[in-house]
């Protein structure tokens, strides 16, 4: 009986949907409803007749003309100094004339003196000691700025700690040392100025990729593990930190690249006491005769900071996958 109901009581409702329609398409024809076509805004004409251009459709077409000027600045500012690099550490003249030979010399005798290798050993040490540091400085506050629920605040705080970036890299180094000139002279041209001065100029950078990998975490993991009776300090390293580690291992990668590589800190923190690798091959290159073996030295730096970042994206790209987390659940 319910049945012949509900079968009865579908008939009926589709009989009057179809008849609604028919009456409604009957109206229409007969110029019922007056619709007013819709006219576009002077400015949403301007982008239609921009977008059904030739113009646009031929670029739509051709990204390479949009990428041009990436290629350019890529090719003249990062590519051709490395090619020329690596070209001037393998050549070397002839009997002091215009023509010049390959040879693998410079590379010989780099492997065999043990003092480069100390000032590089030296150098990456410093780094790793900055960018730990770094990272544990940044992570609380990429962790503060993630758990803010004003995002006006966290507006606010964002630009405070990307503020100096947009300062002068010599003014704030210079200004840093003023600032141990007048607290801690003594200090200057010690292991600890240099560390300092690192942590100083690269800090911003550690704290941004952790603040995105926590912005972005899944919150859900986290009240579930709560939820289910978990501490807090468990749910945070069980589960928070585990999802910001690519971040962590970006901040880290970031600060270490840069630490390693930086003359001015060495220059400016150090004043002349300690000589790190980029004080050597800035005397070979602008003190020195040898243009070809600062060069070399060069090509060996630069080897070393690619080998880093694959590393770093490779471990990254693990954590990013799932694949090492999968790995923890049991742990």
């Amino acid at each position: 009986m319910i049945k012949m109901a509900n079968d009865l009581i579908q008939d009926k409702t589709k009989d009057l949907e179809s008849k609604i329609i028919a009456d409604v398409e009957n109206e229409l024809q007969d110029g019922v409803y007056d619709v007013e076509p819709y006219e576009p805004t002077p400015r949403e004409s301007v982008f239609v007749k921009l977008k059904n251009s030739k113009l646009y459709a031929r670029l739509a077409k051709r990204t390479w003309l949009i990428l041009l000027p990436f290629f350019l600045v890529t090719i003249f500012l990062i590519i051709a100094p490395l090619v020329g690099i690596v070209v001037f550490s393998v050549i070397k003249p002839v009997g002091g004339s215009m023509v010049f030979e390959t040879s693998l010399e410079k590379y010989v005798y780099l492997f065999s003196n043990s003092s480069i290798w100390i000032a590089l050993g030296l150098g990456l040490l410093f780094a790793v000691v900055a960018s730990v540091c770094s990272v544990v400085v940044a992570y609380p506050i990429a962790y503060m700025m993630a758990n803010l629920k004003n995002k006006f605040l966290v507006r606010n705080v964002w630009v405070i700690v990307t503020m100096p970036i947009w300062i002068n890299t010599i003014l704030k180094i210079i200004g840093l040392q003023s600032l141990f000139y007048m607290l801690a002279p003594t200090a200057l041209g010690t292991e600890i100025s240099i560390i300092i001065g690192m942590i100083y100029l690269f800090l911003p950078f550690a704290i941004s990729p952790i603040y995105n990998s926590l912005e972005n975490r899944d919150l859900s993991y986290e009240k579930a593990a709560l939820d289910l009776g978990a501490s807090k300090t468990k749910t945070f390293w069980q589960h928070t930190f585990r999802f910001s580690i690519p971040g962590v291992v970006t901040g880290f990668s970031l600060v270490l690249i840069q630490s390693a590589t930086s003359l001015i800190v060495v220059r400016y923190m150090g004043i002349g006491k300690i000589n790190l690798i980029t004080n050597v091959i800035e005397s070979y290159f602008f003190m020195g005769s040898d243009f070809g073996y600062g060069a070399a030295i060069s090509v060996i730096l630069a080897v070393i900071v690619f080998a880093i970042l694959a590393l770093t994206k490779l471990v990254s790209n693990k954590f990013e996958s799932g694949k090492v987390t999968k790995k923890w659940k049991n742990s």
